[in-house]
């Protein structure tokens, strides 16, 4: 059980998976000790500078939110925050019927049956974003848990679902990865796939790939906004600035930054507001600059490292990779993400308001990741126009399926659970949450457990394919792919 336990704990560290297949990659490509050594090593690196840079930029989000959440009337609305992390973290630490445990083994017989599924079926990618990886166990685990399923059914169907899900869903994503990198060699691998195909999809009946957000023209006097860092500055500064007046006028400048007391601290620990707002928005884009630079340097280090792995576990294989891989390919759609996708939330909570149902607290985070990277998607298949209906639209709707999700109890009481006031915030856990949520209600919890396991099955029977060659739709066919 101690030996369980260790593995079960080092299939968490995202930077220890990812640097293990770029050393098993190497071995298997016989490469030379230093190439083997360096190679590892600057992998493993890579993700630890992308996992600093995005704590930088959670650390300055932290009083973001916070600000807004002052600003909110929270004695008119239901408001809960919206943070997979979170809730999964919550429910695994506060472990009710073994809940932890199951999360567990779903994670460790999840991932073995994703490369069992890649293996298998035409679909070659490997799932590499550690923080999904834990995400989705988490979430599937919690989702069959709530249909009252044994431990060992729940764990079994859990890990099916979470297998299928981290091979199939990078190959939904591949199309626009190839119009978005310009190449056919790493895939895509985050919670938000859905909602980025979809709006990206019906981006291409709305505007013009040729009329990028990358081609924008600016007027030489603003040339500087053409460079990220001062793009993102300047859109955070007014970000940051809405959230900060907003808490000053619902509490006033003493509680914001003071707090009452001992019992609620303030947010700006006692500084000035309006100096304390100019920092955390250029922390925000200081921790940006830190995750893209190691990007940058994943993708240098794990591509070539890959093709070890590719070439002899699963032929033909490409490495799935985080949500960031894509920013530096459109930086300007990633900005116009942010702007639009976070009004996309406030609209969406204006509807919730009206409906009575509970509002997701706003998610710059969200706005962010998620809204920016719809943009991306979207802008590869619709340019710039695109870009901006896909952000506000992941922004609206995505805060609908959000609430709905946790309005319906689709993952059970998560309350209960020791996830309190936390809601699940990937598309590709809330939809098939209220997929599932709807079954149980409509025909019962065992018929909701079984047409997942028969549209996994099924969809691994029309992709079957276990020779070693792929297919030939599969492979490079023009410049673009090859690049």
């Amino acid at each position: 059980m101690a030996v369980l336990n260790v593995l079960l704990a080092l299939v968490q560290v995202p930077a220890i998976i990812i640097g293990f297949i770029a050393l098993l990659g190497l071995l298997l490509q016989k490469k030379d000790t230093s190439a083997v050594v360096t190679g590892t090593v600057k992998t493993i690196l890579s993700v630890l500078i992308i996992t600093g840079g995005i704590t930088v930029l959670i650390s300055a989000l932290g009083p973001i939110q916070g600000m807004f959440e002052l600003a909110l009337p929270k004695e008119k609305v239901t408001t809960f925050v919206t943070f997979d992390e979170a809730v999964v973290g919550a429910v695994q630490s506060a472990n009710e019927a073994n809940l932890g445990m199951l999360i567990g083994l779903t994670l460790l017989f999840g991932y073995i049956t994703h490369l069992v599924i890649s293996r298998i079926t035409k679909h070659r990618y490997v799932y590499l974003t550690g923080h999904m990886i834990w995400v989705h166990a988490g979430g599937f685990a919690i989702l069959f848990h709530s249909l009252g399923l044994g431990p060992v059914a729940t764990v079994v169907i859990a890990s099916l679902v979470d297998g299928a899900y981290m091979t199939f869903a990078p190959a939904l994503a591949q199309p626009f990865m190839r119009k978005i990198t310009g190449r056919d060699d790493i895939g895509f691998a985050h919670g938000q796939t859905t909602l980025n195909v979809a709006f990206g999809w019906i981006a291409k009946f709305i505007g013009n790939p040729k009329k990028s957000t990358e081609e924008i023209n600016v007027p030489k006097s603003l040339n500087f906004f053409r460079d990220v860092a001062v793009s993102t500055t300047a859109v955070m500064l007014v970000v940051t600035y809405i959230a900060a007046i907003g808490a000053v006028i619902t509490k006033g400048v003493d509680f914001l930054q003071n707090g009452n007391g001992a019992d609620v601290p303030g947010i700006t620990g006692g500084q000035n507001w309006v100096i304390f707002s100019l920092v955390q928005a250029l922390t925000f884009t200081a921790g940006m600059l830190i995750m893209l630079y190691g990007v940058r340097m994943l993708i240098a280090e794990i591509v070539p490292a890959f093709q070890g792995v590719g070439m002899k576990m699963i032929p033909g294989a490409k490495p799935a990779l985080d949500v960031p891989v894509i920013f530096p390919f459109a930086p300007n759609a990633l900005v116009i993400g942010l702007i639009f996708g976070f009004i996309g939330q406030i609209a969406g909570m204006g509807v919730l308001a009206a409906m009575g149902w509970p509002m997701p607290i706003p998610s710059v985070i969200v706005a962010f990741f998620a809204c920016g990277a719809g943009a991306i998607f979207a802008n590869a298949m619709g340019g710039a126009r695109g870009a901006i209906f896909a952000a506000f639209s992941w922004g609206f709707f995505g805060w609908l399926l959000i609430s709905a999700a946790y309005h319906f109890q689709s993952f059970g009481n998560l309350d209960a659970l020791g996830a309190t006031a936390l809601g699940f915030t990937v598309p590709d856990l809330v939809i098939p949450g209220l997929i599932v949520g709807g079954l149980k209600a409509l025909a019962g919890p065992w018929v909701a457990a079984i047409v997942p396991v028969v549209a996994v099955l099924a969809t691994v029977a029309l992709t079957f394919n276990p020779s070693k060659e792929l297919p030939k739709w599969e492979k490079p066919a023009d410049k673009a792919a090859t690049k």
